[in-house]
């Protein structure tokens, strides 16, 4: 008799240990790849489906996803560059976080916000980075704000000034650029991702090591756990002006 032994990898959500577990699976002509996936999956799947109902949080109207900007956007920016502000030491203070409104597969319904949906909304397993741009690389950033028409930020306002296509900006903090400027963003656009190029060959670059995901999960539950609901509006930090 033969048996077809399965190492069946089990990750909780949020967890970084993970333990095998062994499965043995007697073969014979009737066992097909479906039977085996089966047999892997369906004792952890009440589990499983537990952990991507957990509501963390009530949102308090639809977020959605837009540009120049968007309710959803302004959110996920924001508490980014929350979170790269706690995890940064206090010789490194980044001022603006600048991410992609592709990255944000799905609007936020009104109601409870799940640990599914969160995976819904960012599929990506992005990290955290933090980039170093001289203000050379930061105009070109703004030019390609310009062009693109806007994309999720925060920490700064910006605007097209006139037809010749002037951008003006403004940091939240009013901080100067001088020698150079720090800006959180994922690894992926790090990396020159949808075509940000001005990421490339910067003056420093820190991998955070944590996903764009769970800090998104983290900031979540621990709204859902202090009784506050996601809120978020439109301020005008992005305005494109045509003539």
């Amino acid at each position: 008799m033969r048996y077809f032994w399965i190492a069946l990898l089990l990750v909780a959500c949020g967890s970084r240990d993970a333990v095998p577990e062994y499965t043995a699976i007697e073969m014979n002509d009737s066992i097909t790849g479906e039977t085996i996936v089966a047999t892997m999956i369906d004792p952890y799947r009440d589990s499983l489906e537990l952990s991507m109902n957990t509501v963390l949080v009530e949102n308090a109207t639809e977020l959605t996803r837009g540009i120049p900007e968007s309710t959803l956007g302004n959110l996920i920016a924001d508490l980014l560059l929350e979170r790269a502000l706690i995890e940064m030491p206090d010789s490194i203070r980044p001022l603006i976080c600048l991410i992609n409104i592709g990255g944000l597969r799905v609007d936020l319904p009104e109601g409870p916000i799940t640990v599914g949906k969160v995976f819904e909304l960012m599929p990506f397993e992005n990290e955290l980075d933090v980039v170093k741009l001289s203000p050379e690389k930061v105009e070109e950033m703004l030019g390609y704000l310009q062009k693109v028409g806007g994309q999720p930020v925060s920490g700064i306002d910006v605007s097209v000034a006139n037809a010749k296509g002037n951008v003006n900006y403004k940091l939240s903090d009013e901080a100067e650029v001088e020698e150079y400027l720090y800006v959180v963003t994922s690894d992926y656009l790090a990396d020159g991702g949808d075509k940000m190029d001005f990421f490339k060959d910067p003056l420093g670059r820190i991998r955070t090591g944590i996903k764009i995901r769970d800090a998104i999960i983290d900031d979540f539950r621990v709204k859902g756990l202090t009784g506050q609901k996601l809120e978020s509006t439109l301020d005008g930090r992005i305005a494109v002006v045509k003539f």
